[in-house]
């Protein structure tokens, strides 16, 4: 391991980087910077970091986006092939992906000097390995790599693949930044599958799982610099805040906005807020295939029946964005030529009129996450003028997500999306082939414009974003009415835990404790 940083590394060792992920003291404006001087960090000690799950499951590569600690602890043994850091890719096990001009034909270069936590090599037959099994077992990265035709797909050498796609995917190299995790080719036993990450796991029980850093480990600027990480499964957001102010743990993921205001001023509390761009958007889902929302006039009454600004002004403390039924404020794809929505009872009473109903239903919801239960509450107050009755169908947080077919059957629903890149995340929800349908089957019309978009490349792929978030706007089901804040909390002395595009998920492979 090299004895000093580079700037970089430094940089991100005191909580700049990664699009500023650490805020510490108070919750900040968006790209205000903490005053003082950065701590000084040492080698050595032991984090003690808490997430909602249950560390006693087994650590099954498919299975990594299950909860929260699922993904943070696989984000520890297994590297992926690549991240994305504000706004471009971070090349991680692979080094460049390059596509032919029809975008069908995907050229990767892998890492040299990696190896696995038992000594052996990585190769491109590993990573080729490592996408086939994702990509034909039912797993979030499955979705991703859907286009992937590992038949047809070869390897130029140890350090270079061609990917096939089935069709033409533009932004392919974006899909594999979401989480492609790499393991041994041949690996039968997915439950105990060999990584590349900085950490490996050592000791496991019901409640905490136990890593230890590797000496070997190829990335060592970034990493690791600690003795011992120490991840606690912990389903109840207030246990986990208990427990880091009262010294069990060190830092603690997943917190509601509260938490954060009430800790602000705490001197043994850091707030830690995600950079803008990593906020997520809450909003309630229509199935269009569903009565009432089977009418376009009863969907733009609902959109019209939220006010957005008390929303924002009940559910965030003022601390939220105002959305506009469309995803990926500020990202470079992102269509902001839209008109902004706002609450207009008395238009959406007219629609509800023309389209000759008067809609009694329920909202499926639960607290799952902070803002859904409630916003459902305050949706049934403000829908009430325009003609909507609504009540609640409110499930425990432990089934709100157990079962997807019927989240995405039920009319209308509560639901919140994290940040993804626009050209992965409109596909992921919408189109033919959408893996998480939440507004029900697309348009023939938006099939196209999706298609569109997959195929697009460079400019063209701007355009065709924003011809999708077009159709949405005016005729999609998700009504998108605020973007939040997302919080953690942890000691003072943590520094270096970086979001890599997923601040509910950070890596810790570069944590380190302060003096």
């Amino acid at each position: 391991m090299k004895r000093n940083m580079s700037r970089r590394a430094l940089l991100k060792a005191g909580g700049l980087g990664v699009g500023g992920l650490l805020l510490p003291g108070s919750l900040l404006a968006a790209g205000e910077m903490p005053s003082g001087t950065a701590p000084r960090a040492r080698r050595g000690g032991v984090l003690r970091a808490a997430f909602a799950g249950r560390a006693g499951t087994p650590m099954n590569v498919l299975q990594a986006t299950r909860s929260p600690l699922d993904y943070v602890r696989a984000r520890l043994v297994w590297d992926a092939l690549a991240d994305t850091d504000d706004g471009h890719i971070d090349y991680r096990l692979m080094t460049s992906a390059v596509s032919d001009r029809a975008a069908t034909r995907w050229r990767l270069t892998i890492r040299r000097g990696v190896t696995f936590s038992d000594g052996r090599p990585l190769t491109a037959r590993d990573v080729l390995y490592s996408l086939h099994v994702l990509a034909s077992n039912p797993c979030t990265q499955s979705g991703w790599l859907d286009p992937l035709d590992t038949a047809a797909s070869r390897i130029d050498d140890d350090y270079t693949l061609t990917l096939a796609l089935k069709q033409p995917i533009g932004a392919f190299d974006w899909r594999l930044a979401q989480g492609m995790f790499v393991f041994p080719a041949g690996t039968r036993d997915l439950d105990h599958a060999l990584g590349t990450g900085a950490w490996t796991l050592t000791s496991s029980s019901d409640s905490v799982n136990t890593f230890s850093p590797r000496s070997d480990y190829w990335d060592s600027e970034r990493g690791p610099l600690l003795d011992r990480i120490q991840l606690y499964g912990i389903m109840d957001m207030n246990a986990r805040v208990n427990g880091l102010k009262a010294g069990q743990f060190d830092y603690v993921g997943g917190v509601a906005l509260t938490s954060g205001l009430t800790e602000q001023h705490n001197p043994n509390v850091k707030v830690v807020t995600a950079p803008p761009a990593l906020w997520d958007s809450l909003m309630f889902s229509m199935n269009l295939s569903k009565p009432p929302f089977d009418s376009p006039d009863v969907c733009e009454a609902l959109k019209l029946s939220i006010d957005r600004e008390a929303m924002v002004r009940t559910l965030s403390f003022g601390k939220g964005d105002v959305a506009n039924d469309t995803l990926g404020q500020g990202q470079p794809w992102h269509n902001s030529t839209l008109p902004q929505r706002h609450y207009d009872p008395e238009r959406a009473q007219a629609l509800l009129k023309k389209a000759g109903v008067s809609p009694h239903l329920s909202i499926l919801t639960s607290n799952y996450a902070w803002g859904l239960a409630e916003s459902a509450t305050l949706l049934l107050r403000q829908a009430k003028p325009a003609g909507f009755t609504l009540s609640l169908n409110k499930l425990p947080a432990a089934d709100y997500y157990s079962d997807l077919n019927a989240l995405f059957d039920a009319p209308l629903k509560t639901n919140y999306f994290h940040p993804m890149p626009l050209p992965v995340a409109l596909p992921f929800y919408y189109g033919r082939r959408a893996p998480y349908p939440f507004t029900g089957p697309s348009s023939p019309k938006l099939n196209a414009l999706i298609q569109t978009l997959q195929a697009a490349q460079g400019e063209a792929l701007v355009t065709a974003v924003h011809d999708v978030q077009e159709e949405l706007y005016f005729h999609g089901g998700d009504a998108i009415f605020m973007r939040i804040p997302s919080i953690a909390l942890s000691s003072p002395r943590v520094n270096g835990v970086e979001a890599a595009g997923y601040f509910d998920y950070p890596t810790l492979r570069s944590a380190w404790l302060a003096d």
